[in-house]
């Protein structure tokens, strides 16, 4: 664990901390643009939910996908509820646990989405190769 994880965890109430270095696809005006972390770009530090017994993180992220922007989190695993937590906070942007529509996918985890008005330009990831720290509260 990081200098700057262990800081995070000192800190009180923090549940789990993450460290994303920001991926991304897309980027012509008519393409889907993504950014932050998925099994297909970014990466992240350490990948396992503390939250929900070590099942490993499938994504933390914002998409684009043809004008309606969202930020989403999944964790795959059969430990997952929607439960645990009250605020994910990307970068200093927070997303409210209640606020999410939650969907439930049994022994393969869950999904949290949020719509949001954010775009490309202002989204929490920032550009790629951007280092995130992201917490749940």
């Amino acid at each position: 664990m990081s200098g700057m994880q262990m800081m995070l965890l000192g800190s009180g109430g923090v549940l789990d901390t993450q460290i994303v270095t920001t991926g991304g696809d897309g980027s012509a005006p008519m393409q889907d643009r993504n950014r932050g972390y998925s099994g297909t770009f970014g990466s992240i530090v350490d990948g396992t939910s503390d939250i929900y017994a070590g099942d490993p993180i499938g994504n933390i992220g914002w998409s684009e996908n043809g004008g309606s922007p969202n930020y989403s989190f999944s964790v795959f695993g059969s430990n997952v509820t929607n439960s645990g937590w009250t605020t994910l906070t990307i970068g200093s942007k927070p997303l409210l646990r209640t606020d999410a529509t939650f969907t439930a996918l049994g022994a393969f985890g869950g999904v949290w989405s949020w719509n949001t008005t954010d775009v490309v330009g202002d989204q929490a990831f920032g550009t790629i190769g951007s280092i995130v720290v992201c917490t749940f509260t």
